[in-house]
């Protein structure tokens, strides 16, 4: 399931990027750490369930702002302008709500855009 060294690399990257003390409690971060230093390799559903939820918090800490704002504006957008296209009745359209390169597109623009920039 989790070997040493897998674990290891998720500590090492979180202390790198300082989220690692922020992101999980201590009692997290003792499980993690003996879970480490005690196992070569998690074979129990019981401790790896723990420790995929503990990676669960590090993976969302260590997540850029641009990929927070893809996930939260770019989808919402993308959706959104696919499903007036289609309306208007350009079928193609169906295909843009899961482009991911579409989807970066439109949130890159807006993260680009002035703040006084808009029609609105």
């Amino acid at each position: 399931m989790f070997t040493r060294k897998f674990l290891r690399g998720w500590w090492n990257k979180a202390l790198r990027r300082r989220v690692l003390f922020t992101a999980l409690d201590k009692s997290d971060r003792d499980y993690l750490y003996l879970t480490m230093k005690v196992f070569d390799e998690v074979r129990s559903i019981d401790v790896g369930t723990i420790i995929v939820k503990i990676l669960a918090r590090l993976r969302d800490a260590l997540e850029s702002p641009f990929a927070r704002k893809v996930e939260t504006y770019g989808i919402m957008k993308a959706r959104q302008l696919s499903r007036v296209a289609v309306e208007w009745g350009y079928t193609v359209a169906e295909t843009w709500a899961t482009n991911p390169g579409y989807i970066k597109h439109l949130s890159n623009n807006e993260l680009n855009t002035p703040s006084g920039y808009s029609i609105r």
